[in-house]
């Protein structure tokens, strides 16, 4: 079964100086990605409609799908995790086929936000990995979670 999901925002850690990519499902549950720095600029740059003066690698590989008669991002799915990482499939529709591309969670959701594609996680995504709800969160920290999930991904946070 899947979860339809959202992009909430893409946070960096202080410590690690690492990208994480935070997904919110329809019902709560938030999903942290870490992702590479180029793809994390990538996605705030959407999200907070910045348009640069070039097109970038998204913009582009999304103008080529435009171009291409009925070529459609379809959905996203983040399908599995094992061992720290995570898979993705990007689906394009043409016509009434159906094709299946396997890629990174963090390339594939980068361009479903300049397509408004959804995203969805396979629930045993959220049982494999590091998934949480504001309910597991001590009151002391919720202040914290509570200012990411609410910005909506529109800076970038230092946790």
């Amino acid at each position: 079964m899947m979860k339809e999901a959202s992009v909430k925002c893409v946070v960096k850690d202080p410590l690690t100086s690492r990208y994480i990519l935070i997904l919110e499902t329809n019902d709560g549950f938030y999903l942290p990605i870490n992702i590479g720095v180029f793809e994390a600029e990538a996605i705030y740059t959407e999200l907070n409609k910045i348009v640069p003066p070039r097109p970038m690698t998204y913009d582009f590989i999304s103008g080529i799908l435009t171009a291409l008669d009925n070529v459609v991002v379809e959905k996203v799915i983040i399908a599995d995790y094992d061992n720290g990482i995570f898979k993705a499939s990007l689906y394009l529709q043409n016509g009434g086929n159906t094709k299946c591309i396997d890629c990174r969670p963090s390339d594939a959701i980068a361009l479903s936000l300049r397509t408004k594609s959804p995203v969805f996680i396979e629930e045993q995504v959220l049982t494999k990995c590091k998934c949480f709800t504001k309910d597991c969160i001590k009151n002391e920290n919720s202040n914290i979670l509570e200012e990411i999930i609410t910005d909506q991904g529109t800076t970038f946070w230092d946790v």
